[in-house]
């Protein structure tokens, strides 16, 4: 993954990344998270099925603090739980260009539940939401 991430931080075309059933994985999701970071082309990622959890999610929410491009996000069946959640959504308080965000099939209590009513009272970019 450092190497396909080192190659996003240079990409100036890409706007739409599927990365399913990639194994990423929590450790993969550092290198994503910096590259992010830099990318300001891309604006459509899909890392469904990947187990990243929350360790993975917390690193990729600093990204999206920066990153001004991405405006849909699919995270569906990653084991992500309330620590995760938050981390998304705290994020999405400072970041009001993610528009679509899918984390279905995770295991979102009730803290981050509550983190995401938080967030919705302050976002005004994201207009699809799928939660189941």
């Amino acid at each position: 993954m450092n190497a396909f991430s080192e190659s996003l931080k240079a990409n100036q075309t890409l706007t739409h990344l599927e990365l399913q059933y990639t194994r990423i994985a929590a450790e993969g999701t550092k290198p994503l998270s910096e590259s992010l970071k830099v990318n300001q082309t891309l604006t459509q990622l899909d890392l469904s099925l990947n187990g990243i959890g929350d360790e993975g999610m917390q690193a990729l929410s600093e990204s999206f603090k920066v990153n001004q491009a991405l405006t849909t996000l699919g995270l569906s069946k990653n084991g992500i739980g309330d620590e995760g959640t938050k981390a998304i959504f705290q994020s999405s308080k400072v970041n009001q260009n993610l528009t679509k965000l899918k984390i279905s099939r995770n295991e979102i209590g009730a803290e981050g539940v509550e983190s995401l009513s938080e967030s919705l009272k302050v976002n005004q970019g994201l207009t699809d939401l799928k939660l189941s």
